[in-house]
């Protein structure tokens, strides 16, 4: 997606800045996300990254994930979501 938007080398720290950052600490990889308010807390529930973190995290300490389907589906929907818009901005801005 941010090919198709980009203008320049310099529009790749925006992605960074505005999205990967404050995912990574609201996802629960820095820090147990039971210490967030409970509103961003349920916010953080839908994020990408959390819901690889909780599928993840409980396999390398040799226990299944509370609910792997769940978080499954989460990340196939965003997958299959950036996907598709990603193939539109790219086909939109190779049509110019």
């Amino acid at each position: 997606m941010f090919n198709a938007l980009a203008k320049g080398y310099d529009f790749f720290t925006y992605y960074f800045t505005l999205f990967l950052t404050p995912m990574m600490f609201l996802s629960g990889v820095f820090f147990p996300r039971e210490q967030l308010p409970e509103f961003v807390q349920r916010v953080s529930d839908w994020l990408p990254l959390t819901n690889a973190v909780e599928l993840v995290r409980p396999l390398f300490m040799d226990q299944w994930p509370e609910s792997p389907l769940r978080h499954a589906l989460v990340l196939l929907a965003y997958t299959v979501g950036a996907f598709w818009l990603a193939l539109g901005l790219t086909r939109k801005r190779f049509a110019r």
